[in-house]
């Protein structure tokens, strides 16, 4: 049986710090799309009409506005954890030194 792995702090961080920048990346952009209607499918989804047409239509543009505020508002949750994490890292290593 294979051990368990080690944690790591920094590691975490970093996958954590990736992830809020691709939902907060993500989640703007799509919003920002939706919101102007910006919006362009590539060659290939047009084999299917209807499903490239859907995303056209008000229904298609809102549901793209509502997953990308969802993104955004799960980049801000992330952040919050994130910034969590760092400060009960600093702060309960510095409660340590203390006499």
């Amino acid at each position: 049986m294979a051990k368990p792995k080690a944690y790591s702090p920094l590691l975490d961080t970093l996958g954590r710090s990736l992830r809020f920048f691709f939902l907060l990346w993500g989640g703007m952009l799509l919003a920002t799309l939706a919101a102007y209607n910006r919006v362009r499918l590539p060659a290939f989804a047009w084999t299917w009409p209807k499903f490239a047409r859907f995303w056209y239509a008000p229904l298609g543009r809102g549901l793209m506005l509502g997953i990308g505020l969802a993104m955004s508002i799960a980049a801000l949750i992330e952040v919050w954890e994130l910034v969590d994490r760092i400060l009960v890292r600093f702060l309960h290593d510095h409660e340590r030194e203390r006499p």
